[in-house]
């Protein structure tokens, strides 16, 4: 049984939702023996007989977690009526400390909805955010934000996005409060839409326009073509555009014949601790991957530091309102 410990403490190991992909067990379980291999410590979670005729050995820490929610099932119904959900108990132990990080290949509704149940949001935000990194050339990778959460997002919501990356994207040297006039460099902010001019999208998109245009750093909409460009290092959207996005670009690269296996998965932003969010899809590869990100994330302390800025600020952001 793994110690205790505080949630996201890079000392934990990795909990691993062992039933959220389209094929488990058997890619989370090839996953946690090629993280053991190597060194890292996880927590398999999720029906232990399963695990077991998966190839689960002794050595790899198992949590019996006998329900999954899957893809076709409404997230808030199935995570209440089945608290012993492999998604919901990950996150407990994150929560008790137990664990240090989560991956879960499995409905983003329900990571979210565990996350929230479970671990709960920091202060400052009430809409978590799925924040990606695209892999544009001659950057280090372009955050996307929100990629998969809050598909109405509004305004509000759209500015704490906005928050969010930015303190993602600053690291340890950037600006505390993104609104502040810093003498240092400032990510760039660009608002996903159809067309440059600030009348383009709808009328959350056009309303977030305004509100953004007090952010230093904030450089207006931007195109999927201006995406790929660079021009910007964090790009706000609504989960559902974000969505369709990410999966087009994923899709592109699918079709260059690009190798993917090494997609390290997309970080919720918004919670106590880190919660990486992989592929329903994903192969052992995408998951050992995603574990790797996991540690990484908890080791940095990149939740903790976003959680800071954003909390800094008096003003509550994300609550999804005005439209």
């Amino acid at each position: 049984m793994a110690a205790v410990t505080e949630p996201g403490s890079a000392e934990a190991p990795v909990a691993i939702d062992a039933m959220g992909s389209d094929g488990a067990p058997a890619p989370e379980v090839a996953a946690a023996l090629a993280c053991r291999a190597r060194g890292q410590a996880v927590t398999l979670v999720g029906e232990r007989e399963a695990l077991t005729g998966a190839g689960a050995p002794p050595p790899i820490d198992v949590v019996d977690a006998p329900h999954r929610v899957s893809m076709a099932d409404e997230p808030a119904m199935a995570l209440r009526r089945s608290p012993q959900a492999s998604v919901r108990v990950a996150a407990r132990l994150v929560a008790h400390g137990r664990a240090g990080a989560l991956v879960s290949a499995g409905s983003t509704g329900a990571i979210i909805g565990a996350a929230l149940l479970e671990l709960g949001r920091v202060p400052g935000v009430r809409r978590p955010a799925v924040s990606a990194r695209l892999p544009v050339p001659g950057t280090d990778g372009v955050i996307l934000i929100d990629a998969g959460g809050t598909p109405d997002a509004g305004v509000a919501a759209m500015v704490g996005f906005a928050r969010m990356g930015v303190a993602l994207a600053a690291g340890d040297d950037g600006p505390v409060p993104p609104d502040a006039r810093s003498p240092g460099p400032v990510p760039r902010v660009g608002l996903l839409n159809v067309g440059a001019e600030p009348g383009r999208g709808n009328r959350a998109v056009r309303g977030a326009h305004v509100a953004l245009a007090h952010m230093e750093g904030f450089i207006g909409n931007v195109e999927p073509a201006d995406v790929l460009a660079g021009v910007a290092d964090v790009v706000v959207a609504d989960a559902f555009t974000g969505n369709v996005l990410l999966k087009t670009i994923e899709a592109m690269a699918t079709a260059a014949g690009l190798d993917r296996h090494g997609d390290a998965g997309a970080l919720l932003l918004g919670v106590r601790a880190p919660i990486v969010v992989a592929h329903g899809s994903a192969e052992a590869a995408t998951l050992e991957a995603a574990v790797g990100a996991a540690a990484d994330a908890a080791a940095s302390g990149v939740s903790a530091r976003v959680a800071d800025r954003v909390a800094s600020r008096a003003q509550t952001v994300g609550s999804g309102t005005p439209r």
